[in-house]
């Protein structure tokens, strides 16, 4: 096989971005705007929200950000809500929102583990976050690294998460494919050393990440046979 590690991303990666995040966001504008339209369109655009077609832009913070950073480009919108207890919102909704498997996860990651591929996850999500969603979806236990944003490596697009799971797992960065949706994951992938993949189940499309990638792929289930 390439490899003997594969490192996934979270959103839009194992779970479709939009399908699982955009009834997210429409969810946190309305509870923040409280019925007012005005503030709801500001909400939305900060966010390059498109509320009628319930679609998250590629070029919002919700897609490249980190919580913290998602929470700061609206905080200043609603200032009656502080910093703290806006991010804990963001947090504490993100944690329950339904994800949209890419594809069955159980099936993909039992027939991964079948080779004797070691998992993790990186996620510009909260870790907390991140093993809510995957226990919700029945596979956190499946992994033998999930980190965040805020679990002491950084966020992506630098390669602290990355080289943590190489050390984590004992394997060199060369015999390690990062997969991801976005810019941010492949960058990341290649700074730490690794093959990378994309997966087209987030916003960017092919033209964006071949440039960048080994590979790219419609979604992850693709990736057993890349492997080889």
């Amino acid at each position: 096989m390439r490899a003997q590690a594969i490192l996934f991303d979270k959103d839009g990666t194992l779970f479709d971005f939009q399908r699982t995040w955009a009834p997210w966001v429409a969810v946190v504008i309305d509870r923040l705007a409280a019925g007012d339209d005005a503030l709801a369109q500001a909400l939305a655009e900060a966010w390059h929200f498109d509320r009628a077609a319930l679609r998250i832009g590629p070029d919002s913070i919700v897609i490249s950000g980190h919580v913290e950073q998602v929470a700061q480009a609206i905080n200043p919108l609603v200032p009656q809500i502080g910093a703290g207890d806006l991010l804990a919102l963001l947090d504490e909704t993100g944690a329950m929102a339904d994800g949209v498997e890419a594809v069955p996860l159980g099936a993909f990651l039992d027939a991964l583990g079948a080779r004797g591929l070691r998992t993790g996850v990186a996620t510009n999500d909260s870790e907390g976050a991140a093993r809510s969603q995957l226990a919700r979806a029945g596979v956190a236990h499946r992994f033998d690294f999930i980190a965040g944003y805020d679990s002491g490596h950084g966020g992506k697009p630098d390669p602290g998460m990355c080289l943590a799971f190489a050390a984590h797992v004992g394997i060199a960065p060369a015999q390690i494919v990062m997969v991801g949706d976005s810019l941010h994951d492949l960058d990341a992938g290649r700074a730490a050393g690794m093959q990378c993949v994309g997966v087209l189940t987030g916003v960017a499309g092919e033209k964006d990440l071949a440039p960048h990638a080994d590979a790219v792929l419609p979604d992850i289930g693709g990736l057993l046979r890349w492997l080889g």
